[in-house]
This record gives C-alpha cells, sequence and structure tokens, in this order.
C-alpha cells in the first residue's frame, strides 16, 4: 500500500463503486477485507474509492465479498456484483483437495445452511482447496489457518445479521459495534473524513458502556466505548484536532473489532 495517495489530489486517478446498495455491515466487512488486502481506499457517502493503480484488487476483493456475503442486485438479472464493478468475471470453481494432501476436518453440523453457502464460495473465491462430505468440510491442511479466518469472520458475521429485536431490553443492537468498526476503519485512513467522524459521534451517542451490545462480550465492549470516547475526544474536544493520537486510537479500534464483525 502507498503511503503517499491522496484521495483528494485534484490529479490524483480513482476508481470509484457505488455500494449505496450494501448495508453498513456489508461495508464494514469490505473495507476489513481491503485493509487486510494492502487496497488504498476511502469513503464518500457510499462511495467506495480507491486509486487506478489499485483497481484490479479492489475488484477482486469486491466480487469476493459479494460472493461470500451473497449481495444480488435487484433488476441486474440475479448476476451478483454487476452493480459495484462492471466487467469482473464470474467465481472460479471449486478445487477440490489433492489426491495425497493432507486435510483438517471441520464438523459444521450446527452451522445453517445459509453460513455453509457462505463459506463455500468464501473458499472458491479464495481458490482453497476443499470437500464437503456430509456435515464434514475439509480443508487442505496447508491452507487451513486462511480457512479459519474466513469460518471465524462468517461466524461473527452471524451476529450482525440477528434483527435488533432478539436483544434484550437491556441491550443495543450489534450493529452499534459494526458502526464503531466502520467509523474507525474510516478514520485510521483519513482522520479528516467527515463521514467517519459522523458515524463515531451517532454511535456515542446510543453507547453505554453499562448496556452492551447483543452478543457482545462486556470486556470488549468496556474497551470499545474507551477507544471510541479517546478517538472522539482527540478530533472534537480540544481546540485543535490531534490528528497523530487520532489516526493511532482509530488503528487501535479498527484492530480491536476487526475479529467481530
Amino acid at each position: 500500500m502507498s503511503d503517499d495517495w491522496n484521495p483528494n489530489d485534484p490529479d490524483a486517478s480513482n476508481v470509484m463503486y457505488d455500494l449505496s446498495r450494501w448495508s453498513f455491515d456489508q461495508q464494514a466487512e469490505l473495507a476489513a477485507e481491503l485493509a487486510e488486502a494492502g487496497v488504498p481506499h476511502t469513503w464518500d457517502d457510499s462511495e467506495l474509492v480507491v486509486p487506478e493503480t489499485h483497481e484490479a484488487a479492489a475488484d477482486s476483493t469486491v466480487t469476493r465479498v459479494e460472493a461470500r456475503l451473497g449481495i444480488v442486485y435487484e433488476g441486474d438479472d440475479g448476476d451478483a456484483g454487476v452493480g459495484a464493478a462492471q466487467g469482473r468475471s464470474a467465481a472460479e470453481a471449486p478445487i477440490d483437495i489433492p489426491a495425497g494432501a493432507a486435510s483438517t476436518e471441520y464438523d459444521l453440523e450446527d452451522w445453517a445452511e445459509s453460513d455453509r453457502q457462505s463459506i463455500t464460495n468464501a473458499l472458491t473465491a479464495q481458490k482453497i482447496p476443499y470437500r464437503w462430505e456430509d456435515d464434514l468440510l475439509l480443508v487442505s491442511t496447508e491452507h487451513e489457518t486462511a480457512a479459519e479466518s474466513l469460518m471465524d469472520t462468517i461466524e461473527a458475521g452471524e451476529f450482525a445479521m440477528l434483527p435488533s429485536d432478539d436483544a434484550a431490553p437491556d441491550e443495543l443492537p450489534f450493529e452499534t459495534l459494526t458502526t464503531f468498526f466502520l467509523a474507525a476503519e474510516r478514520l485510521q485512513r483519513n482522520t479528516r473524513d467527515a463521514d467517519g467522524l459522523e458515524q463515531l459521534l451517532d454511535a456515542l451517542e446510543v453507547a453505554d458502556p453499562e448496556r452492551r451490545p447483543y452478543g457482545v462480550e462486556l470486556t470488549l465492549w468496556l474497551k470499545t466505548c474507551e477507544l471510541a470516547d479517546a478517538l472522539a475526544s482527540a478530533l472534537v474536544d480540544a481546540d485543535e484536532p490531534d490528528h497523530e493520537t487520532a489516526t493511532a486510537v482509530a488503528t487501535d479500534l479498527h484492530d480491536l473489532l476487526r475479529p467481530f464483525v
């Protein structure tokens, strides 16, 4: 990733992705994938902005997330992904585990069918060899770390898909945590990102250390509130924003929440 990219440079060649039909949770998932792939990016409302030099990597990442989350655009003849970036190829065919290669088994009997489809799509998109045997998912042992990371992401995403009506009266919806993550992801890239700051402040308005979001451990929630308050203080409480401190705190908040959203 280049640290010299400035999305506000009028001479910069950027690529825009209209993700207005994506939810906050889906945008957060994509933002995390882009960060992990080392793709520089920022947000303009619901538009994703990346430098033209990273278009191919961004296309690949958007397609992979669309496939994993099952995002389909109405009015596009059922083809996932055509609304976000035109001209990308369909997902590759699954890769079976080569004969004689070591494999690791995962018993996914308790997984919902939608989650099984998600891990199937994710492994296919990542070109990780796998095979289903009834409820057992077999993955090439060589790629088990990557496969387990994908499964952890899908399992964490299950919380975000729960309707807020399922939360107890004294709990916040899980989306509160997701909003903090998305705000941190934006602000660690650019502490002057107005949308990121707005998301942070909106989440802080409803956040209460004594009311954790649905499915979130108390220690994680308390640390999240602590970092979010420190980030807001660095940007809005002083006479002048402390951008250096804000970048460090936003990075800490992003890294804290990354495994859970």
